[in-house]
């Protein structure tokens, strides 16, 4: 069987006025198959399995059974004062980070580059993407961390990218699949020599959003959502 030949017209300017040249490029069907064969890389794409995870990790993740609730983030980012002194001390479960940082002035004001501290601290410990922390949950970290004598607030979990919260769905019901980890909401926190119920009667004492009790994994979860506990 004859070899199929296709005619490739390309158009070249030439010279003077409007002259135009076309040349023909032969190609055979067996140039274009390999052409098409060519494999090109796939788009990166962030993992969603757990093994990722060192499995006391992905443990904690999965006890978090949140309860599901209803906030809008303009709200969230205009949380209240509750009583802390604007500065937090927080201290990663997982990659061992720490930060102390004046996120309120003053004055009452808000202070951006402390927030983008505690914005890269949260970030989701699967794929290392950051969400925005509103004010509402600096503000119960705070209150917590100052009801407590200063002591070092130690966050287990802040934010999970989608493919953190399906991955861990689909290993357990019991995760909530429209988490508010999902939007930097929430976090899992432990305060070292403080009970997990004293600082679950704490959190719930504040009425500033939801309380989850994780007590045989010792932390709490709270997040500025509505008010709720589970």
């Amino acid at each position: 069987m004859k070899a199929l030949y296709l005619s490739l017209a390309i158009l070249t300017a030439a010279g003077a006025a409007g002259a135009q040249e076309f040349s023909l490029v032969m190609v055979t069907a067996a140039d274009l198959r390999s052409l098409t064969d060519r494999s090109l890389p796939a788009p990166s794409s962030p993992s969603a399995d757990l093994s990722a995870l060192a499995p006391a990790e992905a443990g904690a993740y999965l006890a978090d059974a949140e309860t599901p609730a209803g906030v809008s983030e303009k709200a969230a980012e205009s949380g209240p004062a509750l009583g802390g002194d604007g500065v937090l001390k927080l201290r990663h479960q997982w990659t061992g980070e720490t930060l102390e940082v004046r996120y309120r002035g003053a004055d009452g004001r808000y202070i951006p580059e402390a927030f983008a501290k505690v914005k890269h601290l949260m970030r989701c410990r699967l794929t290392g993407r950051e969400a925005d922390v509103p004010a509402g949950l600096l503000e119960i970290l705070d209150a917590l961390q100052d009801r407590f004598g200063g002591r070092t607030v130690t966050v287990i979990c802040g934010y999970r990218s989608p493919e953190l919260n399906g991955a861990l769905a689909s290993a357990s019901d019991g995760v909530a699949k429209a988490s508010l980890h999902l939007r930097g909401l929430a976090a899992d926190i432990r305060i070292e020599g403080v009970r997990t119920s004293a600082l679950r009667d704490a959190a719930k004492a504040l009425k500033a959003g939801g309380v989850g009790y994780y007590p045989s994994d010792g932390f709490v979860h709270v997040d500025a959502g509505r008010v709720r506990y589970w």
